[in-house]
């Protein structure tokens, strides 16, 4: 049977009437969940649907509401108690993986579950390597441990906290819980986590996996439950419920067939485009807004690029590539050389953050960025201190002012809620990335460079981004859109260039931008461009 309206009795996890109010927000409301031992049991919805509040419930930082049940291998779990839900087998790996940068990975596993001491006092270091190496041998990931985990590939860093999470000197695993855990792995690095997945499955434990990217639930789930708005919408089978049926069940059907029509709109034009190309304009025909030529940092080498006016440009590669660092070498924000020619004909041999506003250049970060935002501001602050100077008034800002042009941009853009007065880090993550969009467009600028633009958010809020980008273009705005998501590239690009050793290696027209073409030229096949 393709649902299941109850729980399993048999569940290594069984999550029974599981609800959640906060003050004026029902955040989970009678969820039922059952996760079979062994199994790997996706969890989907779109930001705000609940998810990071059972995550939370489960790991015993929020009580839920009176009648709420959670069982442990048939054991009820105390809600409250972050200490009591480590001792019931209870594991988490969360987005930002929770690691120390500047430590190694053996300083990281003894900083979270303790470090292996000698008589006296002092860490056991020959001791503790071993530990730390047979903790990473358990899920076959063989690196070196005395490195600090910043300079590590980002997939051998989410190793390294799978494997502290699975330290069984804390107690036996029952079940690791993964938020996201491919959103900051580029293409050839998410099949290394597959397998790392399969052996901690093996191992024994369940794993509950959280993640915004319906095609790998859909291959490596065994189950998956949906929520929205906190409530259940059923558990599913993964191999018989189909993608679409997965998007209405997380937004809703009329959401789902506006993004369906969406999709064939752009087919229908694709065609239209193969068929007749001189009714088209091609980049490298049309006039350009920005000239680069020679752009160059510590990865990037002598990268050309022609950026046109209402044109998407993707920028695609695997980490290394350089594509990590273009984003900021165009815009200012890292050091970098390169001749720069801007719509006046003026060429420039280097850019600051403030030549690049000066020139209209604006950079777009992912909300999960650190210097995307003020978490701690209000979102009407937050897409208006780009431009204070503009509601300066006698020496003051006009408050008036900035929050008109805050309203201005809730309502042009359906960012929600609209009070500008909300504290900008108690969004979900796809409002907050409209913030910052909105942020910048609040510049009026000519150039719009976004790096990794839908990372982290839900179907709902990457379709409204889509059409953010589309709407925008229209109107003369050209956008740069460097990611790690082939679905950007596929959604809005009108060309995307392919990066590998610093340089451009390949580039796809519009009609040639599939996710086989992108996937043989970002990994080098031969044929790709």
């Amino acid at each position: 049977m393709l649902q299941s309206t109850t729980t399993n009795p048999a569940a290594r996890v069984d999550i029974r009437s599981l609800s959640k109010t906060f003050p004026g927000q029902k955040a989970l409301i009678s969820v039922s969940i059952g996760i079979l031992p062994g199994e790997i049991h996706a969890l989907v919805g779109e930001n705000g649907s609940g998810k990071s509040t059972l995550i939370k419930t489960l790991a015993g930082f929020h009580t839920p509401d009176a009648g709420s049940s959670v069982q442990v291998d048939g054991v009820d779990l105390p809600f409250g108690d972050p200490q009591a839900s480590r001792e019931a087998g209870l594991r988490f790996v969360h987005q930002d993986l929770g690691l120390i940068e500047e430590l190694t990975a053996a300083e990281n596993v003894g900083v979270s579950s303790g470090f292996l001491m000698r008589r006296g006092g002092r860490i056991d270091w020959p001791r503790h390597r071993a530990h730390t190496r047979n903790l990473l041998a358990r899920i076959r990931v063989s690196l070196d441990i005395d490195t600090p985990v910043a300079r590590l590939r980002p997939v051998d860093r989410s190793a390294v906290a799978i494997a502290r999470a699975l330290d069984q000197s804390q107690g036996p695993i029952s079940l690791l819980v993964l938020d996201e855990p491919t959103a900051a792995l580029p293409p050839a690095e998410v099949e290394q986590l597959y397998s790392v997945l399969q052996e901690v499955r093996a191992a024994g434990a369940s794993i509950l996996y959280v993640s915004h990217r319906l095609e790998e639930i859909l291959k490596i789930g065994d189950s998956i439950s949906v929520l929205r708005d906190g409530c259940g919408q059923g558990t599913f089978d993964a191999k018989s419920v189909s993608h679409d049926r997965l998007i209405e069940l997380i937004v809703g059907e009329n959401v789902a067939t506006a993004v369906r029509d969406d999709a064939r709109a752009r087919h229908r034009a694709t065609e239209s485009a193969q068929l007749s190309e001189s009714n088209r304009v091609e980049p490298d025909l049309a006039p350009s807004v920005f000239r680069i030529r020679g752009l160059s940092t510590g990865r990037l080498h002598g990268v050309d690029l022609d950026l046109v006016r209402g044109e998407v440009l993707g920028v695609a590669g695997l980490t290394g590539s350089g594509r990590e660092e273009l984003a900021t070498a165009l815009t200012g924000a890292a050091p970098a050389t390169m001749t720069l020619t801007d719509p006046n004909d003026v060429a420039w041999l280097s850019l600051t953050p403030r030549r690049a506003r000066q020139l209209g250049i604006a950079l777009v970060l992912a909300n999960r960025h650190p210097a995307s935002s003020i978490r701690e501001m209000t979102m009407g602050e937050n897409i208006t201190f780009a431009r204070l100077p503009a509601y300066r008034k006698a020496g003051r800002v006009n408050l008036g002012q900035e929050r008109s042009a805050a309203l201005h941009w809730l309502e042009d853009l359906d960012i929600r809620p609209r009070n500008p007065e909300r504290t900008f880090g108690l969004l979900s993550g796809g409002n907050q990335q409209k913030a910052i969009i909105a942020r910048w467009l609040n510049t009026t600028p000519t150039l719009m460079v976004m790096d990794d633009p839908t990372s982290g958010v839900d179907v709902g809020a990457r379709k409204a981004i889509y059409d953010i980008i589309r709407q925008r273009c229209r109107t003369g705005l050209s956008v740069v859109v460097c990611s790690s998501d082939l679905e950007d590239f596929i959604s809005v690009c009108d060309r995307v260039v392919v990066l590998a050793g610093g340089t451009i290696v390949s580039t796809l027209k519009r009609e040639h931008i599939t996710e086989a073409n992108l996937l043989a030229a970002i990994t080098g096949a031969q044929g790709a461009s």
